[in-house]
């Protein structure tokens, strides 16, 4: 276009709209960025200053009353006179009195309280001590002589019992087997009867206190009620009985131990011992 000439409606119109464009784009940068650095600093500072000054403004209130307080005090006392001042001297001299009253008081307290455990009562006295110790040793003395006493009645006990199995078979072996008639035992008692072998009162067994037990023998109720259960045909005929005549007779007729002949199991330390035969020589020092 040449120059001093202006352009159509058209090149206005798109002037006005750029134009138009620009502010609006403007307008909504500014506002979705939100305001700049420098007005946010602004702003802070304000109202750091307005905070500080109101901290200020009552600092300075609190120091104007203090010292207006102050300044209403007085700064002198009345005049006193000397009649009206008190006793330095009298009041030293009572307190040095209480002090030696409080020091002869404790004095006392404490030798009261030593002379108190020197002559307190002990706990134990020696003669009680020594009486307890002497029952400790009679009780343990005691308990050795019943331990003793108890150690010797069951050895008895069990010697009489190896007697009495050694002097009666097995039922295994023959359940028509009677013992013999067994002699009773009598305490030392003086209701028991004297009864003397060959006697009169030998034959039948004695009754009464002084009998501690009557065993063995034909007159035994246990003993007769045993060979009356196994000598009934039930018995006899039962499986039990039956069992208990092939038990016996494998047991009669079975070989000795020493005629049982083992397998020989072989020499498991073969390997080994040839081994301590080829190395043991190795390791004999030269005699020569």
């Amino acid at each position: 276009m040449p120059d001093g000439h202006s352009g159509g409606a058209h090149t206005q119109f798109k002037d006005k709209m750029r134009e138009d464009l620009l502010t609006r784009v403007g307008v909504t940068i500014k506002q979705r960025a939100g305001p700049s650095w420098e007005e946010r600093m602004e702003k802070s500072v304000k109202g750091f200053k307005a905070r500080a000054k109101v901290v200020e403004d009552a600092a300075k209130k609190d120091l104007s009353d203090a010292i207006d307080k102050g300044n209403q005090r007085a700064t002198s006392c009345p005049h006193r006179d000397p009649k009206d001042a008190p006793n330095q001297k009298g009041m030293l001299v009572e307190r040095m009195k209480q002090m030696k009253k409080c020091e002869s008081d404790y004095k006392d307290t404490l030798d009261a309280l030593k002379t108190k455990m020197e002559n307190r009562e002990p706990l134990f006295r020696l003669s009680e001590v020594n009486a307890a110790f002497a029952m400790q040793r009679e009780k343990a003395a005691q308990k050795k002589r019943e331990m003793a006493q108890d150690e010797s009645e069951r050895w008895a006990h069990m010697r009489s019992l190896e007697q009495k199995a050694a002097t009666r078979p097995l039922l295994i072996e023959d359940y028509h087997f009677k013992p013999e008639k067994a002699k009773p035992v009598l305490t030392k008692s003086k209701s028991a009867p004297d009864a003397k072998a060959g006697g009169e009162g030998a034959a039948a067994p004695p009754t009464g206190a002084g009998v501690l037990y009557w065993e063995g023998g034909d007159d035994d109720p246990k003993y007769r009620k045993i060979q009356e259960a196994i000598g009934q045909n039930w018995f006899q005929n039962s499986d039990w009985a039956q069992t208990v005549r092939e038990i016996k007779e494998r047991a009669d007729n079975r070989q000795k131990l020493h005629e049982i002949k083992y397998p020989n199991k072989g020499d498991g330390h073969v390997l080994t011992r040839g081994r301590m035969m080829h190395t043991l020589p190795s390791q004999v020092p030269a005699v020569y």
